[in-house]
């Protein structure tokens, strides 16, 4: 054996016998993985974060030529090219700068969808309560549904229904009709709901001020309103009082209502 060939074989040696971090010593092999048609050439250690390629990998020592090379990758079936793509971002971003933005929706919801299926289980700790904070309600309907999380439902469908604003036609396509038909009725209750009528005072009042309420007499002369001091055609009896039901009764009652809905299988 030559010299040259003895110096490498004491120093592969010596490189053996020294250990390896637990964190960062990486394994550079990649893995060649086919999805709808499309290649994908990625680092083995990140596959490897997952219970299911993990048992993959130790099954296929029988064919280690499989994923080694394009001519001969590992088929992914049953799972769209898109939606692995948001899950090695996700995989390959990194935790440890000091600005770290957070993942958008339609980032979240495929990355998690993938780390579900296959087992990523820091990945799926980790993106679970991102998805919590980042979705908006419709998202996290959505998102609650595919997952079966069921504690997410009844909060999100209660500030839809409390909500100012109409829901667009995009969020109603989202929802479906049981979920608009519930936001819906119970928008058209609560939001519309006739106040209890209570009176004021008497005194002379004009038709702007009391918007048209039934008085006891209609004088039209000009007389100066005791509430706004205009002089136009007044009306004689008590300042109409208008109480509306309290927001904390409002919100008790939508939250009943919604929770009987979802568990009843949040159908009518």
């Amino acid at each position: 054996m030559s010299q040259e060939s003895t110096s490498k074989h004491e120093s592969d040696a010596t490189s053996a016998a020294k250990p390896r971090h637990s964190k960062f010593y990486f394994d550079n092999t990649l893995v060649v993985l086919e999805v709808e048609g499309m290649l994908f050439n990625v680092h083995k250690y990140q596959l490897m974060k997952s219970e299911t390629f993990s048992d993959m990998f130790k099954a296929a020592k029988q064919d280690p030529e499989e994923g080694a090379s394009p001519d001969k990758p590992i088929v992914l079936e049953g799972v769209k090219a898109s939606d692995f793509e948001c899950l090695l971002t996700v995989l390959y971003a990194t935790r440890f700068s000091n600005y770290q933005p957070a993942p958008e929706a339609a980032l979240i919801i495929p990355a998690f969808r993938l780390a579900n299926k296959w087992n990523f289980e820091d990945l799926r700790s980790f993106l679970l309560p991102l998805a919590e904070k980042e979705l908006s309600d419709i998202d996290k309907i959505i998102f609650a549904r595919e997952f079966g999380i069921k504690d997410w439902l009844a909060p999100a469908h209660v500030r839809l229904c409390q909500r100012e604003e109409p829901l667009s036609s995009e969020e109603a396509n989202k929802l479906g009709a049981q979920s608009l038909l519930l936001i819906l009725r119970i928008r058209d209750e609560f939001h519309h709901q006739p106040g209890a009528s209570n009176t004021g005072a008497s005194a002379r009042y004009c038709i702007i001020c009391i918007g048209g309420a039934r008085y006891t007499s209609f004088n039209a002369g000009s007389y100066s309103c005791n509430k706004c001091g205009a002089v136009r055609n007044t009306m004689n009896g008590p300042y109409p009082l208008v109480t509306t039901t309290p927001i904390q009764t409002q919100t008790s009652s939508i939250e009943l209502k919604v929770k009987k809905w979802v568990q009843d299988g949040c159908v009518f």
